[in-house]
């Protein structure tokens, strides 16, 4: 992927037009997340109106929740998909492909395996085949999880969705939080510098991957055409009027971000799961960090303009 400094473009937001007003809901935090009460995701697939709202929404309000959804996998990729195209995404551009291979979920024995375009997150892949890979040895605190996936990309996912298919006894909460807030939080002179830097993104978790022996799909376009081939290169982004982490920045530079959103609860939203809960959240603006993954969730995200 070649480096990528775009023309920033500022169209005009797009307005709701009112047609999920018939649903209830709670805001999760004055912040940010929105909770739907009796909305089921499956029922408002065809209506283009309510889909669109409902990105309108996602963006507005960082992250929607939904619980007890009866929507299958299929049926939650078209709807991303949708997200996207009604809301300006180029036409070439679809639902994200990992290059990581599927068969390392083969154990789970679930037919959703065999898709390209569901992620599959699964704790117990994770300790059976990630955790010689992953960078988590050395991290004795759970904030250098905060995150988002596919920065590196030319072109990354703007929303993403996912389904909860087996949530354990306790634990695999996620915790959301508004990097337009953290910015908002700085002062005056910190804002100044902090527009001022770009942050440089890159794909190294591909590379440790490589290292260990993991075979990837370097012929995949990774929703764009645009996002193919695994020589992975540096990207910088400056972010307007937010804040940005993540976990592979240097830790000098993290630990002050990091300090941000632990101070910041005001800022931060937190789910507790159950078996078929679903969350669509614009990953563009929002950071989020899982506290104890899953046993597995579907995940599906469409790549952005």
């Amino acid at each position: 992927m070649a480096d990528y400094n775009p023309t920033p473009s500022y169209p005009q937001p797009q307005r709701l037009t009112g047609a999920l007003s018939q649903f209830k809901y709670i805001e999760s935090t004055p912040a940010l997340g929105r909770e739907y009460m009796d909305l089921q995701l499956s029922s408002i697939l065809e209506n283009d109106e309510m889909v669109r709202d409902l990105a309108i929404t996602a963006s507005e309000r960082g992250v929607l929740l939904f619980n007890d959804q009866n929507i299958t996998p299929f049926e939650l990729k078209r709807l991303l998909v949708k997200l996207g195209k009604l809301t300006g995404n180029p036409p070439e551009a679809g639902l994200h492909r990992s290059a990581f291979p599927s068969q390392i979920h083969s154990h789970l024995d679930i037919p959703e395996v065999e898709d390209p375009d569901i992620f599959i997150i699964s704790s117990v892949t994770q300790k059976k085949s990630l955790a010689d890979a992953l960078p988590t040895g050395g991290r004795k605190f759970a904030s250098w999880g905060w995150h988002t996936d596919e920065s590196y990309e030319k072109y990354p996912p703007a929303y993403t969705g996912f389904k909860i298919a087996k949530s354990p006894p306790t634990g695999g909460d996620t915790l959301f939080v508004s990097s337009y807030g953290l910015y908002e939080h700085l002062s005056e002179p910190w804002q100044k510098f902090a527009d001022g830097l770009t942050a440089t993104h890159s794909a190294k978790e591909f590379l440790r991957f490589m290292e260990k022996g993991m075979t990837l799909d370097g012929e995949l376009q990774r929703g764009h055409p645009e996002n193919v081939g695994l020589e992975f290169r540096a990207s910088q982004y400056a972010s307007p009027l937010a804040l940005y982490t993540n976990c592979s920045f240097n830790p000098a530079d993290m630990r002050t971000v990091l300090r941000m959103i632990t101070d910041s609860s005001d800022l931060q939203t937190r789910k507790r799961w159950n078996d078929n809960g679903v969350a669509i959240w614009d990953k563009l603006r929002y950071w989020r960090e899982a506290l104890l993954r899953p046993e597995f969730c579907l995940q599906g995200r469409v790549s952005s303009q």
